[in-house]
């Protein structure tokens, strides 16, 4: 079995997320893309603003449906900082014989020294780095680990940029999957705003 391993905020969900995975089952040939939203993280630089139920229910009713994605909590149910490595070990005691692949967006690349147990990521799972085909040249840094660079569909959304708009009353319904929008209005996320949309 093939599977992707894909963590991040998820802070919403949005359709640029589910572009890049799909793009890169199709590439990797892989069967499986694992969501993850990320739990304590001890890198991230901005906090994020949803609770992780939230965040949580948001990635499973995004991906409701689909054959080749799932969600996975483990990293928020898991106390204090939340690490790539411990997350990628029990991945690999739970699937054995499995071949990870652990999917990271391009402007991660230059982080990846930091984490920690780089080196242990790299011999349990692929690091394989989403990108667009416009930096097929230097990807950042550079970076003493093997990773391999699939090219995926750029699309001009971010989970911030949608934040902002719903506290804006900015338009943003058509960036995320339905049933997320509908959580967003349904628990007045990110900021009460009249949302009439059409």
């Amino acid at each position: 079995m093939r599977l992707g391993v894909f963590g991040g905020a998820f802070d919403p969900l949005h359709i640029g997320h589910l572009v890049v995975a799909d793009d890169a089952a199709s590439a990797l040939k892989l069967d499986r893309v694992i969501f993850i939203p990320a739990g304590n993280h001890p890198l991230k630089r901005a906090e994020v603003e949803a609770p992780g139920a939230e965040r949580l229910k948001m990635v499973e009713a995004g991906i409701a449906g689909s054959e080749l994605f799932v969600a996975d909590d483990r990293e928020l149910r898991r106390p204090g900082p939340s690490y790539t490595l411990d997350t990628l070990g029990e991945l690999q005691a739970e699937y054995p014989g499995a071949e990870l692949f652990l999917l990271v967006g391009a402007d991660i690349l230059g982080e990846i020294h930091e984490w920690h147990g780089a080196r242990e990521i790299a011999e349990i799972a692929r690091i394989v780095v989403l990108s667009r085909a416009e930096l097929a040249g230097d990807l950042g840094p550079s970076v003493d680990l093997d990773y391999t660079r699939v090219e995926v569909t750029h699309l001009a959304i971010s989970s911030s940029d949608i934040r902002r708009r719903v506290r804006d009353g900015r338009p943003f319904r058509y960036q995320i999957p339905d049933p997320v929008y509908r959580i967003i209005v349904e628990h007045s996320l990110y900021q009460e705003v009249e949302l009439n949309q059409h």
